[in-house]
């Protein structure tokens, strides 16, 4: 199975999942459950279990979610089945209590803000020098891992560990070059030589710059503010119809796990142009919406969110993203690039032995390490002449 959305160069591929029932909570029910279960002495184990039947209402920041590991020492399987939801909660609305209790800029300041990001993705971002980096993703999916005479059992799972893949992206002139060789370490071996589920090319600047572009023409309003490591983030909130859409999400096809290119491989249905809609297959350009989080003094993007509107019963029913930017040292000056993205998509599929199709959800976690500068240097050696 296998799908891609694209912004305008910004490759997306998706091979999908779905929440199985899960305990809906906030942020705060969900630190008093695990304080409760950690003051009952709770193990690692039961932790985890407890984590990864919970579902947040509200976005789970990373310092609230380090808090938390490291006052009650959770263990590596409770501290992961938290990150997991803190992944899956990346394009909620903070809760109330951590919005920062400060008026909204007026029209002026919210307009000069924004001109200032678009002139951060214009110039300074296309700025950056030629490197090289290592984009780490770490695959979660729900499929089932056991296996029966049939195929693989028909059972509800929890998010699990498939893989890890490490990749060299290349960055030259402006723009990404190439993603490189890909080394794996698959806990599930019917993964493929990539990333199954969603992946994304393009943080560093198309992305950005095709979101900007795609907001001025539907609507882009004030949001909130957000305390960061130097000072406050403007948050605004965006709305893209699918009729001034370029982000194109290509998904094909419900198949088994008896294909060999179910899992990342090519298939019908994907080639030519022109919009696909069917109960097996999708491409089109549709509606998205998502945040963009700047800092108010300088106009850089230190977060993106973008989540298309795709139908809930479709073959792709979800594929979201969240891109977060940081200073990063590059041949010994400081720039802003990304430091680490999630990308979460729920797709249809049919596994060897099941009787129809089954929804998977599967959540890719990336961080962008290893950065250098990227060229060449000549060295002339002299030689002495023996005349």
């Amino acid at each position: 199975m296998r799908g891609s959305a694209v912004l305008l160069g910004i490759v997306v591929t998706v091979a999908g999942s779905a929440w199985a029932a899960q305990q809906r909570m906030t942020v705060d029910q969900l630190l008093d459950g695990v304080n409760a279960r950690v003051a009952a002495h709770s193990n690692d184990d039961e932790l985890a279990r407890f984590l990864s039947g919970v579902e947040l209402t509200e976005r789970l920041t990373r310092h609230t979610g380090d808090e938390l590991i490291a006052q009650d020492k959770l263990g590596p399987k409770a501290a992961e089945a938290l990150e997991l939801l803190r992944d899956a909660s990346g394009l909620l609305d903070l809760p109330n209590e951590e919005m920062p209790k400060r008026a909204a800029p007026d029209a002026a300041e919210q307009q000069a803000i924004l001109n200032a990001a678009v002139h951060y993705v214009a110039v300074t971002f296309k700025g950056l020098p030629n490197f090289l980096a290592t984009r780490l993703t770490r695959s979660f999916d729900d499929t089932p891992l056991v296996i029966t005479h049939s195929g693989w059992a028909p059972s509800n799972m929890q998010l699990h560990l498939a893989g890890t893949f490490d990749q060299e992206v290349t960055y030259r002139d402006g723009r990404e070059a190439a993603l490189h060789a890909v080394t794996t370490s698959g806990k599930d071996t019917r993964q493929g030589v990539a990333p199954p589920g969603l992946t994304s090319t393009g943080e560093f600047g198309p992305i950005l710059a095709i979101v900007l572009r795609d907001a001025s023409k539907g609507k882009i309003v004030w949001s909130h503010w957000e305390a960061a490591d130097k000072g406050m983030v403007a948050v605004f909130s965006y709305e893209v119809p699918a009729a001034t859409s370029h982000y194109e999400v290509n998904f094909c096809c419900v198949r088994g796990t008896e294909d060999p290119n179910a899992y990342g491989g090519g298939g019908p249905g994907v080639t030519g142009s022109g919009p696909i809609d069917s109960g097996n297959a999708y491409r089109g350009t549709p509606a998205y919406r998502g945040t963009l989080a700047i800092d108010e003094e300088t106009g850089t993007i230190l977060r993106i969110t973008v989540d298309p509107q795709l139908k809930t019963d479709g073959p792709i029913a979800r594929s979201a993203m969240e891109v977060e930017y940081g200073p990063v040292d590059i041949g010994g000056q400081t720039y802003t690039c990304p430091v680490r993205s999630v990308a979460i998509s729920q797709s249809k599929t049919r596994l060897g032995g099941d009787m129809g199709d089954r929804t998977i959800l599967r959540i890719n976690e990336v961080t962008f390490t290893g950065y250098h500068r990227f060229g060449s240097s000549v060295r002339v050696v002299g030689v002495e002449s023996t005349n």
